[in-house]
């Protein structure tokens, strides 16, 4: 008896200890299970750590224009940071602008402690202005910033007054001027003008017969240009209004008509030549010369007075000579201004010989048939 329960407390122990030990063996696979899974994730982690990571590459707008005008070029910066990618070379996308047009395709750059100010110019075209989504992109690298999305505004739209020539400026300035008889019933007016932010493309000037360019040169900062203008000779002065945009007013330009018979300038440096009157002056002085050495020699009877005597009188035969004739061909144009890609006037309707008075580069003074004076290029003047 005491033999058969010890037999049945033995066999409830093992069955009692089944469960402990299955449990154990299914513990340790349970315990190793997280090292296995651990270390490829790591390994993924350091594989793909510089491509998910942020390029650093950070843009924003600084100080954007709030009231612009209709016609004004406006400055739209971005800042980008950090500072040490003004060493390399960025590249710009701008797109879904609206209401303007860039007007400078290279950046003007300003490297500040804070970022890189890259500045951009607009011509404002419309009242209703969109600025466009800016992206910008390091070359050296290929990072590339988050698109900076443009902002909307209103633009003003100027009134102008009578006599506006539709340019607006910092700064709007007549540097030299010049007026010469173009026919019997009017004027040929030529200035010059320095001007301050503006797009001086758009001057134009209300009410004249005929007007143009001679040359210009349009820059975001200062801008030239050399303009003419054809109006009627009873006027006295030739007026005109642009918009200061630093005075945010209306100025009045005026200048005044003074008719010069010689003949238009020798180049847009020099819109103002010698008056005919200060040859004379030479002459005369010339010839004062002249006779005072002759006074003298037969005073002293020195004949190097004599010789000396000899340049004023050079120069007086030079100055009296007649006007050498010059043939031009038929259909050759005949220049306002000595200058490439000048304003033609007038053609020659057949080969005629005109009188000549100097040479400009390429160009020839000429005195035309109907007492108007222009320019001619050597290449149109007759072969024999």
């Amino acid at each position: 008896m005491k033999a058969l329960a010890l037999f049945f407390f033995l066999l409830g122990q093992i069955l009692l200890a089944e469960p402990s030990v299955l449990t154990d063996i299914q513990s340790s696979p349970t315990e190793e299970a997280p090292i296995p899974e651990e270390a490829p994730t790591s390994d993924i982690d350091t594989l793909f750590s510089g491509i998910t990571s942020s390029s650093g590459l950070t843009l924003e707008f600084s100080n954007l224009p709030t009231r612009p005008y209709v016609g004004e070029i406006i400055a739209l910066s971005v800042k980008l940071t950090p500072i040490d990618i003004a060493s390399g070379t960025i590249e710009y996308t701008l797109q879904n602008e609206e209401g303007i047009r860039i007007f400078s395709d290279t950046p003007r750059r300003n490297v500040k402690e804070d970022g890189v100010y890259d500045t951009f110019y607009f011509l404002v075209q419309s009242s209703s202005v969109r600025f466009p989504d800016v992206t910008a992109t390091l070359t050296s690298n290929g990072s590339t910033s988050e698109t900076l999305t443009g902002s909307s505004l209103s633009a003003t739209t100027l009134s102008p007054p009578t006599g506006f020539a539709n340019v607006l400026a910092d700064k709007f300035e007549v540097i030299n001027y010049k007026t010469t008889p173009y026919n019997n019933q009017s004027n040929v007016v030529i200035f010059t003008v320095k001007a301050l932010r503006c797009n001086i493309n758009d001057f134009s000037l209300p009410n004249a017969i005929k007007q143009g360019f001679e040359s210009k040169l349009s820059n975001v900062g200062e801008s030239q240009m050399t303009y003419y203008v054809i109006i009627p000779n009873t006027e006295q002065t030739l007026s005109f209004s642009y918009f200061n945009l630093k005075k945010q007013r209306y100025e009045a330009l005026s200048i005044p008509i003074i008719v010069d018979d010689d003949t238009v300038s020798t180049g847009q440096s020099d819109l103002s030549p010698t008056d005919a009157r200060h040859t004379e002056l030479k002459v005369g002085a010339s010839v004062v010369v002249v006779l005072m050495l002759f006074g003298l020699f037969y005073w002293r009877r020195q004949k190097w007075y004599l010789y000396i005597a000899a340049l004023p009188m050079f120069y007086i035969i030079f100055a009296l000579l007649p006007n050498q004739n010059t043939c031009v061909k038929k259909d050759a144009p005949i220049y306002l201004l000595p200058i490439k890609n000048g304003t033609i006037f007038e053609m020659t309707l057949q080969e005629e010989h005109l009188e000549t008075e100097k040479q400009v580069g390429d160009f020839i003074k000429v005195h035309l048939t109907n007492d108007k004076v222009g320019w001619v290029n050597k290449r149109d003047l007759c072969s024999n």
